[in-house]
C-alpha cells in the first residue's frame, strides 16, 4: 500500500480555537459517532499544489478525531499529468488543446492505479479529476465513495466534463467550492494552517450533493 505520511508539522485542533471557537467542541462532537471508521483520501500528487497542502492538514486532524484516516497518491508519467493539467484548466473555463490521444491517457493511467492502490475503505473521499476513474475499482456495493471537486465548474469545457461525467456520476456524493446549480449547505474549512497564505479559513459557498440511485 502506498501511504503518504502526513508532514512533520504539528497540527492539532487546537491551533484553531482562536479562530473558530466553540466550532472546535462542535467538531469533536459531530465525530464521537465515527470513531474507528476509516476515511481514504486519494488525489494526485504528496506535495506542491493546493490539494496536497490542504490533506497534510486534513490527515492528522481527522486522527486526533478519532477517525482511521490514510492517504494514497495516483503515480503517473508525464505524459498523465500533461493531460491531467490540460483537464484541469480546461475544466476552469480556458481554451486548451487537448492531445489526440488524452482520454486514452487517462483511461491508461486509471486502471494502472486501480490495480495498485488499496481502495477498499469504508469512506474513499477521491479529489478533482485525476483519480476520478478508480471508482471502476469500487467493489459492488462496498463503502462510500465522495468525489471532492475543488475546481471552479461554472464554465467548464464541455469535451472534458462529458468524458468526466460518467465516472462522477457514480460516486455516492459530490462536493463542489461553487453554487453549481443551487446553493444547499455552507461548512467552514479548517484545512489549511491558521495562517497559510495559500489558504484562509474560509466558509465555501456551497455544497451540492447527488446521492446515487
Amino acid at each position: 500500500m502506498t501511504t503518504v505520511e502526513p508532514g512533520s508539522e504539528e497540527i492539532t485542533l487546537d491551533r484553531y480555537i482562536p479562530l473558530l471557537g466553540a466550532e472546535i467542541d462542535e467538531l469533536r462532537a459531530l465525530a464521537k459517532p465515527l470513531a474507528g471508521r476509516e476515511v481514504l483520501m486519494v488525489n494526485s500528487t504528496r506535495i506542491g499544489g493546493g490539494v496536497a497542502e490542504l490533506l497534510n492538514r486534513i490527515v492528522p486532524l481527522l486522527e486526533e478525531l478519532g477517525l482511521r484516516p490514510g492517504w494514497e497518491v495516483m503515480a503517473g508519467e508525464r505524459d498523465f499529468f500533461e493531460v491531467t493539467k490540460a483537464f484541469h484548466n480546461a475544466l476552469h473555463g480556458s481554451p486548451v488543446p487537448l492531445p489526440p490521444n488524452a482520454f486514452d491517457i487517462f483511461r491508461s493511467y486509471s486502471e494502472y492505479n486501480r490495480s495498485r492502490l488499496r481502495l477498499d475503505a469504508e469512506f474513499v473521499v477521491i479529489h478533482d479529476p485525476q483519480p476520478a476513474g478508480l471508482i471502476d475499482g469500487r467493489a459492488e456495493h462496498a463503502g462510500h465513495w465522495i468525489w471532492r471537486c475543488h475546481i471552479d465548474l461554472s464554465r467548464p469545457s464541455l469535451e472534458v466534463w462529458d468524458f468526466l461525467e460518467p465516472w462522477v456520476s457514480r460516486y455516492d456524493a459530490s462536493i463542489f467550492p461553487r453554487p453549481i446549480l443551487r446553493a444547499s449547505s455552507r461548512f467552514r474549512s479548517i484545512c489549511s494552517t491558521p495562517r497559510s497564505t495559500r489558504f484562509r479559513i474560509r466558509t465555501v459557498s456551497s455544497i451540492q450533493c447527488s446521492s446515487s440511485p
